[in-house]
């Protein structure tokens, strides 16, 4: 079996650069491996579909969210599996696949179920812009205050690891404002006022927080949460609560809805997805069920 690697140096703030040869290594004991050599997400992007043009077997991408966000535009509308290797900040995806955390042996469990052609079908969620445009994302979308959170978290160098989300939501307190969201859950109109809005395909963003806990990788369904208008200390007692993916009773701000799509009406926003910059709306966001195959490597995750 043939299959196309693309990885990222730099994810996770390059911690795990050193052991990059030894996570090839764990791939190769079970697939014959050909590395692309990318200089970002667009020469990325061009490698895998010119892979699959060619017919690779399997794409894997070896970095974070935001690098398998890559792969997952390059597969989209076909059938070509592709793994993921976590190397980056928070792995949230991987989270969700039940992979193992330590990134030699995900790349063995991933190289051994595409050997022996285990996959699962796990679900995207596609966003499209009145232009034509579409972009897929396989974890989380945030709009506003939390995804400038995710955004400066992404360019801090300091601290190491998921505390620079925290670094992040501190820096980034004067966008912390409610917004009126003009939304269609279903086709059906609503509006919601919050200050965190979160569309999931998954249950966690930023390595800890459980925006929206009841998500699976695999129900063909979306996960609307909303949260706030309230009191700052109000609203980061509730996020604290996120950490833990538990919520109180008393947490009335919080919303939670499990739809099919939902159209974002507000221009101008800033949006984040599996750890990228999106463009702004007006977008509609589609659940697409068993739109990805994936490797069988996991164990029990919060997709499963």
């Amino acid at each position: 079996m043939k299959v196309t690697v693309a990885l990222n140096p730099t994810a996770g703030g390059g911690r795990h650069g050193t052991r990059l040869n030894a996570v090839l290594d764990g791939l190769r004991g079970h697939v014959d491996v050909e590395v692309l050599t990318a200089a970002g997400a667009g020469e990325a992007l061009g490698g895998y579909r010119e892979a699959i043009d060619r017919g690779t077997d399997a794409l894997v991408a070896i970095g974070g969210d935001g690098t398998f966000h890559t792969a997952a535009q390059a597969v989209a509308g076909g059938r070509t599996p592709v793994g993921l290797v976590p190397t980056g900040t928070c792995n949230d995806l991987a989270d969700a696949l039940g992979l193992p955390p330590d990134p030699v042996a995900a790349a063995r469990a991933v190289g051994e179920a595409l050997a022996a052609g285990r996959t699962r079908e796990v679900d995207l969620a596609r966003v499209d812009y009145p232009d034509g445009r579409s972009v897929r994302f396989a974890s989380v979308l945030m709009i506003g205050y939390a995804a400038s959170v995710a955004d400066r978290g992404s360019r801090l160098r300091r601290p190491s690891g998921p505390r620079r989300y925290d670094v992040a939501a501190v820096l980034e307190l004067p966008r912390f404002r409610p917004e009126v969201y003009e939304v269609e859950l279903d086709g059906v109109p609503a509006t919601l006022p919050a200050v965190l809005f979160a569309v999931g395909n998954t249950r966690r963003f930023g390595g800890k927080l459980h925006v929206c806990p009841d998500a699976r990788v695999d129900d063909g369904l979306l996960d609307v949460a909303t949260m706030g208008p309230n009191t700052l200390v109000a609203t980061l007692g509730t996020v604290l609560r996120l950490f833990s993916g538990k919520a109180r009773a008393s947490d009335t701000s919080t919303r939670r809805f499990r739809v099919r799509s939902v159209r974002v009406a507000n221009p101008g926003l800033l949006v984040c997805a599996d750890g990228e910059a999106l463009p702004p709306p007006p977008f509609t966001i589609t659940g697409e069920p068993g739109a990805l195959v994936v490797p069988a490597a996991g164990g029990t995750g919060g997709g499963r």
